[in-house]
């Protein structure tokens, strides 16, 4: 008899940039993917897509992740749907670049209620109903644990928690053979990423290319799918002794000590 297909659970999981392209690639794996995402019209969209391509079971829940609740409403959908979870993907985030003398309680609050109580609630969640045979869970996290620039103070601190989040979660729940992981991007093309440079730049290409030129040790800036086969690698068997670790997909930014000339 065929093992049913293994069930994963993605916030975030229908945005234009990394989670749609984590979204995809998992799919395009043979996972049953649970997309969880506040965008309803873009969440339904990429279910539809997927299930037309036959390529694996998508289903999609509309929901706000942080909001209290979300987590165990998704982790009862996916089983309700799937009959199981064997992975989450906690990749919904939220960016904030302001002086920290201008950020708001309100705004503090709301970055973190997203980038890292979230995590933790789905995490919680999705682990209680885990099978015995043990599970995977991938954070996204964002090179801007690792190093930063001006007005980023916010959103880099809730990345550097998600980081360490992932070491002490995998100490946690590595004897029930569950593994977990870090992703951490660099500049990924998408359409808030261009959205984001226009109001500092009147040519986001020209930016764009500038950028890969001198502030990375690769020409070529990672995508979407990339970080989405990174993440699909990290749920597979390939990946069953790999636990509480981070790489960073960035074109190599992040270890730079150097700009490269123009």
């Amino acid at each position: 008899m065929t093992s049913p297909a293994k069930t994963v659970i993605v916030t975030g999981g229908a945005g234009g940039g990394i989670g749609g392209g984590i979204t995809t690639v998992t799919a395009e794996a043979g996972w049953n993917v649970v997309i969880v995402d506040i965008d309803g019209e873009a969440g339904q969209a990429l279910s539809d897509r997927l299930a037309r391509k036959g390529l694996s079971a998508a289903a999609f829940l509309c929901a706000d992740i942080a909001a209290p609740g979300c987590a165990e409403e998704a982790v009862s959908f996916a089983l309700s749907r799937f009959g199981r979870v064997d992975a989450l993907v906690n990749n919904a985030g939220i960016g904030l670049v302001k002086p920290i003398t201008e950020v708001t309680d309100d705004e503090y609050r709301h970055v973190f209620g997203v980038n890292i109580d979230a995590a933790y609630r789905f995490s919680r969640a999705a682990v209680a109903v885990m099978p015995e045979s043990g599970g995977a869970i991938v954070n996204i996290g964002s090179v801007h644990a690792l190093a930063n620039i001006p007005g980023y103070t916010v959103y880099a601190t809730t990345k550097g928690a998600i980081d360490a989040f992932t070491r002490a979660l995998a100490a946690d729940v590595g004897p029930r053979g569950i593994r977990v992981n870090c992703i951490h991007p660099g500049l990924v093309p998408s359409p808030q990423n261009r959205d984001l440079i226009r109001n500092f730049a009147e040519d986001v290409d020209g930016w764009l290319d500038s950028y890969t030129r001198q502030k990375q040790m690769l020409s070529q800036l990672p995508t979407a799918r990339q970080v989405g086969e990174l993440v699909t690698f990290f749920l597979s068997d390939a990946a069953s002794t790999i636990t509480g670790q981070a790489i960073a997909i960035d074109g190599g930014s992040s270890a730079m000590l150097y700009e490269r000339g123009s």
